[in-house]
């Protein structure tokens, strides 16, 4: 097979030639790539925004835009930042104006939210330059669910609770506010490192309510994490309750949302068989999961509510059915013993009492030459023994 040798050379700022496939009288012709503008179109890698924040490599990539790491140039240290690139990917023109409006909305979140809350991330500049919008925001150094949440690896029940209740807490914040997560997953919940606290991320698809089922929007989530009113595009506050259930059902099993099992007549999510969980516990998520959000806690602060309500009952009103019958009925018949002891010493007590009593008014009533009929009944009974014993001698002393 011919060998053609690897060329760099770049034609016009446009095209990469890669190889050399022949050549003839006209000239060579040669194999040319186009990626390399089309990789770095919209790129900003080294590029300096506003003269103030350098950046330095790519974070991620999502359907509105590139996530870059930053440096703040004009602050002390030359801290690191997070900066949004918005330039949708979808070459639906009707989405670009939508995906605008969700872009501009997160940074009026973030502002909302941040300043106010220290597990939320802080905006710090939302700016368009050269035709291209971007939103600046405090950097998270931790690292997020995914590697707490491993596959095939179930965590504790305590450990789970934990979890769930700190993510609660800071939801119980953004609901007060009136607004709707709509992604939230193991991949938006970080584990600062400086305080162990969790940080919820990416406001991107966020939805602010005025009423509660209010309007039509379109759907945006995660599957797994997305219950079904979400994805029909009416997302209710307990949407966002639901995919914290999932998260927390997704740790004690050790299994993804897309590997559990559904009731087929309820929608119900199966999953109790695959953990070791209690019973107070797990109804807890079952309720945060229920198919029909109106069974569902309606808040984080209802959620976070009945979550430390049923890990502060005591273990004996965990335990099965079996086992609570089992001391209720060793409680009965320690009870039941416990009275009747309490009768029998009751009842002696009482004898004793009225026998000391008759003695007393008998002696109290005697006349005082003449000794209580009980000193006279001691003193007849030991006569009686005596004259037995004699007797019984003399017999003795006779016989042959």
């Amino acid at each position: 097979m011919r060998q053609y040798p690897l060329l760099r050379k770049k034609l016009r700022n446009r095209y990469e030639t890669v190889t050399m496939l022949g050549s003839g009288k006209s000239g060579n012709t040669y194999l040319l790539s186009g990626g390399t503008r089309n990789m770095h179109k919209h790129s900003v890698l080294r590029k300096k925004l506003r003269n103030r924040f350098e950046i330095v490599t790519l974070l991620g990539r999502g359907g509105s835009g590139d996530t870059y790491l930053a440096v703040d140039l004009d602050l002390p240290g030359k801290p690191h930042c997070v900066v949004k690139h918005f330039h949708p990917k979808d070459p639906n023109p009707a989405v670009v104006p939508i995906a605008k409006s969700l872009f501009a909305r997160e940074a009026e979140v973030l502002y909302q939210l941040g300043n106010n809350h220290d597990q939320v991330p802080r905006l710090f500049a939302h700016f368009d330059e050269d035709g291209d919008f971007y939103l600046v925001q405090e950097f998270i150094g931790g690292h997020d669910l995914t590697q707490e949440i491993l596959p095939g690896q179930p965590l504790s029940e305590n450990t789970v609770f934990n979890l769930l209740k700190d993510i609660l807490e800071v939801l119980v914040f953004v609901h007060q506010n009136n607004i709707i997560h709509r992604d939230i997953k193991p991949q938006n919940l970080m584990r600062r490192y400086s305080d162990q606290k969790i940080v919820l991320i990416d406001f991107g698809s966020i939805k602010r309510i005025g009423a509660l089922g209010a309007g039509l929007t379109i759907a945006v989530g995660t599957p797994g994490y997305m219950p079904s009113e979400q994805a029909k595009g009416k997302p209710k506050l307990c949407s966002d309750i639901y995919a914290i259930g999932m998260i927390g059902i997704q740790a004690l099993t050790g299994l993804m949302p897309n590997q559990l099992q559904e009731d087929p007549n309820t929608g119900e999510v199966i999953w109790r068989n695959k953990a070791r969980v209690s019973d107070a516990f797990a109804d807890v998520l079952d309720t945060m999961v229920r198919e029909r959000y109106s069974q569902r806690y309606q808040s984080a602060a209802e959620a976070l509510q009945a979550l430390i309500s049923a890990m502060e009952l005591p273990p004996s009103s965990q335990s099965t059915s079996k086992d609570e019958n089992a001391d209720d009925n060793y409680l009965l018949t320690y009870r039941n013993f416990i009275l009747l002891l309490g009768m029998g010493l009751g009842t002696i007590t009482s004898l004793v009492v009225i026998v000391l009593i008759y003695t007393f008014m008998q002696t109290s009533t005697s006349p005082p030459n003449q000794p209580p009929q009980f000193k006279n009944f001691i003193e007849k009974s030991s006569k009686s023994s005596f004259a037995q014993v004699d007797d019984r001698v003399a017999k003795s002393s006779t016989t042959p």
